[in-house]
This record gives C-alpha cells, sequence and structure tokens, in this order.
C-alpha cells in the first residue's frame, strides 16, 4: 500500500472530524497502525491522538483519535499532496482506494 495515501486518509479523517478512523479501514494490523498514528503525531502532523499501554511491558492495544486534531504541519501535508483530494472515496472505499 501507498504510505502518503495512508496517511493522507489519516489526515483527512481527522480534519473532517466526522468519523473515528479504525485500523481495519485501512486494512493495517493494529501494531502497524499504531506505530504509525505514532509516527504522524512525532512528525507533528497530528497531535491530541492517544496511545494506551495496558501496562509497562504491554504494547499499545488501542489509539484513540477522538481527540485528535490536525496541525498547521498536517495541514500543509494535505496541501502538498492534494492531487489525491480528487479521488478520495471517504470511508466508504477507501480500501480500494489505498490499493490504486
Amino acid at each position: 500500500m501507498n504510505k502518503k495515501k495512508i496517511i493522507y486518509s489519516i489526515l483527512r479523517e481527522i480534519e473532517r472530524g466526522e468519523n473515528i478512523l479504525k485500523f481495519s479501514d485501512l486494512d493495517l494490523s493494529l501494531i502497524e497502525f499504531r506505530d504509525l498514528i505514532d509516527q504522524i503525531q512525532d512528525d507533528d502532523l497530528i497531535k491530541g491522538a492517544s496511545l494506551p499501554k495496558s501496562g509497562q511491558k504491554n504494547p499499545t492495544r488501542m489509539v484513540l483519535l477522538n481527540k485528535a486534531e490536525i496541525t498547521l504541519k498536517g495541514s500543509n501535508y494535505l496541501e502538498q499532496n492534494s492531487a489525491f483530494a480528487e479521488t478520495y472515496p471517504g470511508l466508504n472505499d477507501l480500501k480500494l482506494w489505498l490499493r490504486l
């Protein structure tokens, strides 16, 4: 899958604020989704995502995006990849769009 498209999708859905994106929407495992959200947040594209751990040695078992917000840098990412906007389908056909 195209990582730029996945990041675009995450940022777009957070910006819209209509739907909470899940790892299954992107055809990713929870671990892949967690790592990507962690990276996006570390890169300052979003803020407010929560990756709670169930213990010191246990990996994150959930990703909470309900309080996530897109940052200025995230908005710039969307603008720089605006070509995706022409074909972006929203959540309904997202898995198919990511494969193209």
